[in-house]
């Protein structure tokens, strides 16, 4: 068996030959939290210019041709057409919080997850994993730096909003209590079951990163940096305006009336 880093040089070069420097490729998943089994699955997205349909049954054809090659599981709980690939505009839809549901005054409600086909190979919970694949550890594999930066630091910002949301209630929190709300759900699911995050490092700064862009907008502020208040007004107006699908947009991705679970 070959190691993971020669499968993940194998990925750099077709993220290479896919979407060259006009996107970025992703590893993200089991293999860069090292909790995964030496045969596990490599978790891939590639982000880059809309792919033809012939285009992406190529792609999926050279991702299973590299599981082959190295010996590593293939995990189709969620197609590969759905989640090798994400264009532009779902990198943005996932960032505006399309894959939850908002209401016009900006709540956020977090459907559960469905543990069925049509739940996870469905639009919003496609944008759910891009915004979970951004903001969760992973490896970069080339490509656009300043895309992926941009892409990257909106995630943070992001994620906070939703954990804002989930915080609706407290008058006041800390770091801590944001990342417990992402943790785990009120009603006690946790992990791929919720919004697939884990308690650790990796998680705290992506709060911390978040929570400092959004203190800059005067959403969120802070006496001593260690316990905060969010303004629930500029909150809900900026959930509201970011979920707000672009008129005219054709295919715009569709909010879920329903849901339960995160796949790996």
């Amino acid at each position: 068996m070959t190691s993971v880093g020669d499968a993940l040089a194998d990925a750099s070069r077709l993220r290479a030959s896919v979407v060259g420097g006009d996107g970025y490729a992703l590893a993200y998943g089991s293999h860069e939290t090292r909790s995964a089994p030496s045969d596990s699955d490599l978790d891939l997205l590639f982000v880059g210019p809309p792919l033809r349909r012939d285009q992406l049954e190529q792609l999926v054809r050279a991702v299973v041709a590299l599981h082959e090659d190295h010996r590593l599981r293939l995990d189709a709980e969620v197609a590969h057409d759905v989640k090798l690939h994400a264009g532009p505009a779902e990198v943005d839809a996932a960032l505006a919080l399309r894959g939850f549901i908002a209401d016009a005054t900006g709540d956020l409600h977090v459907p559960p997850v469905v543990v069925a086909p049509w739940f996870f190979n469905s639009t919003p919970f496609k944008l759910r994993l891009i915004l979970n694949v951004l903001t969760t550890p992973h490896v970069f594999l080339g490509g656009d730096i300043d895309q992926y930066d941009q892409h990257r630091a909106s995630g943070d910002r992001t994620v906070v909003l939703v954990a804002l949301s989930l915080l609706e209630a407290c008058a006041t929190f800390t770091v801590a209590d944001a990342v417990a709300t992402l943790v785990t759900a009120a009603d006690g699911a946790t992990g791929k079951d919720f919004l697939g995050y884990t308690r650790g490092p990796a998680l705290h700064a992506t709060v911390h990163r978040g929570l400092a862009r959004l203190i800059a907008e005067q959403v969120v502020s802070t006496a001593d940096g260690a316990c905060f208040e969010q303004d629930h007004a500029r909150r809900q107006a900026v959930v509201a305006a970011l979920h707000r699908p672009e008129v005219g947009r054709r295919g715009a991705p569709r909010t879920l009336g329903r849901a339960r679970r995160m796949p790996a």
